[in-house]
């Protein structure tokens, strides 16, 4: 594959994070110097910077652009324990930095992922995920998005598993220097809201997958429906990113995740059957064939053990190609075949290639 463009002007320090906005049109890129750009596809191709501005008091680590139909905002998060929201300004300051409309704070260690919540979620629920190991839901219905209501935190590591009310373990105030050196947090929402407001969160050292239903009243807790646990034969290294990829009208989803050690796991889970059908009855059976009352989760894909430490994964807008990036500054990209292994389709990096002398050698 051909590098087709550079980013510039870039930043002054590491790049931490790059996102597009649902179409795909517009980029926004965030860094260790604290700013956060934005640059827009031209008709020629090229990515032209429209607007740049200091968003954070620390390295920025994460963005998230909300779907269009909350409109045009951006959610950041950083070492500086917040998470920011911006909206696009309109009229005359069109190109200049973007708006914070709020705050969110409460986070008692480095904010490391945001993300909205699907397109019908009529309150824009976001989910932030910290160094404290807690999970955070935000939503708000005012209309100048100055009003945020947070949902009560939810500390990962003490959550009960599925079918228990309630964990004998309590909350630990902060993590140890090892976990903060070695661990990753990362969430994912459930593209799909037929089954409700659903999330796949890791956190800290542990390389399990937790999977929560938030419900839609704040009053009420998190409930848990299935753990990951990874093979008992495959990598116990810590979980450095996730994605839930869209269903696209499948039966069942699909969940991916790398690792510290370059492991790279594809989950697939099917959703209980559906109550709704005519067919259904309450012995778990519809058209005469057996069907599950819970989630169930299988690994069937496990790869990359002994790589580099994965740094991002992320599905394509169908959910049937898989993109990864790791520390050596290669992107992969994966496909199902009809044998249901995954088949590497190509790689790329941003090395610039050998110069040539003046003999074209």
């Amino acid at each position: 594959m051909l590098q087709t463009n550079l980013l510039a002007p870039g930043h002054a320090d590491l790049v931490t994070h790059v996102t597009y906005d649902f179409y795909g049109e517009r980029l926004a890129t965030c860094s260790a110097d604290q700013k956060i750009k934005l640059f827009r596809k031209s008709h020629e191709g090229t990515w032209d910077q429209e607007t740049e501005w200091k968003a954070h008091d620390a390295p920025i680590l994460h963005l998230s652009f909300a779907h269009p139909v909350h409109g045009s905002l951006l959610a950041s998060s950083s070492h500086d324990r917040t998470v920011r929201i911006w909206e696009e300004p309109t009229g005359r300051e069109r190109e200049g930095r973007w708006i914070e409309r709020a705050v969110l704070t409460g986070a008692k260690g480095s904010v490391k992922q945001v993300e909205f919540g699907t397109a019908d979620a009529g309150s824009e629920p976001r989910a932030t995920i910290s160094t404290d190991s807690y999970l955070r839901i935000y939503s708000s219905a005012d209309p100048s998005l100055s009003d945020w209501s947070l949902l009560q935190p939810i500390h990962i590591p003490t959550l009960p598993p599925p079918g228990s009310s309630s964990s004998d373990e309590p909350p630990i105030d902060g993590v140890g220097t090892n976990e903060l050196a070695l661990g990753g947090w990362g969430l994912s929402w459930c593209k799909e809201r037929w089954w409700g407001s659903i999330i796949a969160v890791f956190t800290g050292i542990s390389p399990i997958v937790k999977i929560l239903s938030i419900p839609v009243d704040t009053s009420s807790s998190a409930n848990s429906i299935m753990f990951l646990n990874p093979p008992s034969s495959s990598s116990t290294a810590p979980l450095t990113s996730i994605a839930w990829a869209p269903s696209c009208g499948r039966s069942y989803h699909l969940i991916a995740t790398g690792s510290r050690d370059g492991t790279i796991r594809i989950w697939r889970l099917e959703p209980p059957v559906e109550k709704l059908r005519v067919d259904y009855n309450d012995d778990g059976y519809h058209d005469g064939v057996a069907g599950s009352t819970q989630w169930k989760g299988d690994c069937v894909a496990d790869f990359g053990k002994g790589g580099a430490r994965i740094g991002m994964v992320d599905w394509n807008a169908t959910g049937t190609t898989l993109t990864t990036t790791d520390d050596e500054g290669v992107v992969r990209i994966y496909k199902p075949t009809y044998a249901r292994s995954w088949k590497l389709l190509g790689e790329m990096s941003a090395e610039e290639p050998p110069h040539e002398d003046g003999n074209g050698q």
